[in-house]
């Protein structure tokens, strides 16, 4: 595609001549070809900028950057690089995004479930449904492995068009604050944004909660956004994009689409549903009041467009679980072992309180926190653990280039309840299974259905649900 096809919709300024045939779209150096396009992005560590003379080495057949650069090869300049590389691959990709009916979710805690009770219920009512998210990349039966909830925009166009040619209805997609903040999703216009909630998390990148909520709340606005459904029930949510069409539900008070005579039990929850004066009982494997919540943003979304509440609420009957959500697995005594990717202070108290509510014995917790990340959440996570936890293994989540010993000691001078620190977390876990009894509930919190242990830079293989089938011996 030609440069000045690729530039179409950015506001630019070119230093040099020419409108070069360009094959491929780069941020990083080691992905550049003989004449791609290279984005000079700037990160917390490094600015893409110092590294345009290798990039034009290797081939690149033009900059893009914020000011001008010491070289005579031909350079955009912009005003924002990261918005400019997603509009350009927008467009390197053919648009094809706006051939797609796209759905996104945004949201400190509930987005992976919420993603999955959609498609879901999308697919029973005959849509053609792909899912983007933290699990991975979900089409036509096949799960495509990625490293970020909303990947960057290069992979994220191309996965688009790889939709589009499959011959997808519907994208429900997880954008996350980091995306939304680095403006990866510039040129994407949602037909509906689902808000779940707000609460801490990322502040080692946002800093505050107001800068936080501000990263969220950019979003719903008429530039990516046609519809809106929010949470009502969240100070956040409640107050969200009223300038734009919306539909709200609840749990606690008046909106759109209510929650009734909720029963949470330990197999599952049921309600009462009142939509738009429609009436239906709704039954759900997904237990916890959280996944009340998830069912209810999933069925909020769907009849918004246009599937009817009979085939919604059988299709959110039939979803059984979410991988790395609440996921359940009973020993042979009894003992119950759920895995779940609980990692804020709000979200650990989510599945906690639940868990406790349901334990027929003791609740025995095995938890850490990530290296390089909000350390600011480690004592309220602490403090969320003792509130319900008979007894917590404290252990590694993610280190990356942090210490684990230290990264413990933040958590472990805050926890009031009974605790044993085993940073290995395979041998966290069988320690855990080891003093559980048949009553006893052992809940292992913070990585879900991640597959790695990132250590020193490097991803290990690593899955807490494969590690428990195989100290049980399941196959």
């Amino acid at each position: 595609m030609y440069l000045q096809q690729l530039l179409n919709g950015i506001a630019y300024e070119a230093v040099g001549n020419g409108n070069p045939d360009i094959s491929a779209l780069s941020c990083d150096t080691s992905t550049v070809k003989q004449n791609c396009l290279f984005f000079c992005l700037k990160g917390n560590k490094y600015d893409g900028h110092n590294f345009f003379r290798k990039a034009i080495g290797d081939g690149a057949a033009a900059i893009v950057c914020d000011r001008k650069l010491d070289t005579q090869a031909l350079q955009i300049i912009v005003g924002d690089v990261r918005s400019a590389m997603s509009v350009a691959a927008k467009n390197f990709y053919d648009n094809c995004v706006d051939k797609l009916k796209i759905v996104s979710i945004v949201g400190t805690n509930g987005k992976t479930s919420t993603s999955y009770i959609l498609d879901g219920i999308l697919s029973r009512a005959g849509y053609k449904t792909a899912v983007i998210g933290t699990n991975g990349i979900f089409f036509n039966g096949q799960r495509h492995s990625v490293g970020l909830t909303t990947p960057d925009p290069i992979e994220l166009h191309y996965w688009f068009k790889q939709m589009y040619l499959n011959k997808i209805d519907v994208v429900i997609m997880e954008a996350s604050a980091h995306a939304i903040a680095l403006r990866k999703l510039d040129g994407v216009r949602s037909d509906v944004a689902i808000f779940t909630n707000f609460s801490q998390d990322h502040l080692d990148f946002f800093h505050t909660m107001e800068e936080y909520a501000r990263a969220k709340t950019s979003f719903f606005v008429g530039k990516f956004v046609r519809n809106v459904v929010t949470n009502a029930d969240d100070e956040l949510g409640k107050n969200l994009a009223t300038d734009l069409p919306r539909v709200t539900y609840s749990i606690k008070s008046n909106a759109d689409i209510m929650a009734c005579n909720v029963k949470v039990g330990k197999e599952g929850c049921s309600y009462a549903l009142n939509a738009f004066g429609q009436e239906a009982l709704v039954t759900t494997k997904l237990a916890g009041e959280f996944n009340v919540y998830n069912t209810l943003a999933a069925l909020s979304c769907a009849l918004l467009l246009g599937v009817d509440v009979d085939t919604a609420v059988a299709a959110v009957k039939d979803v059984s679980g979410v991988n790395g959500r609440n996921e359940t697995i009973i020993r042979s005594d009894g003992a119950r072992i759920v895995v779940d990717f609980a990692h804020t202070p709000d979200g650990i108290k989510n599945i906690l309180s639940f868990l406790k509510k349901t334990a027929e014995g003791n609740l025995i917790v095995v938890f850490g926190c990530g290296g390089n990340r909000d350390k600011f959440k480690r004592p309220l996570i602490a403090e969320t653990v003792s509130a319900y936890a008979d007894f917590a293994v404290l252990t590694n989540d993610n280190p990356r280039y942090e210490d684990p010993r230290a990264i413990a000691r933040d958590v472990y001078e805050r926890l009031s309840c009974k605790y044993k620190v085993v940073l290995n977390r395979s041998q966290a876990t069988e320690y855990a299974l080891s003093i559980a009894t048949g009553r006893d509930t052992v809940a292992i919190l913070g990585k879900g259905a991640e597959e790695y242990q990132e250590i020193r830079g490097k991803k290990f293989p690593y899955s807490d649900v494969d590690v428990v089938r195989n100290l049980l011996r399941i196959e």
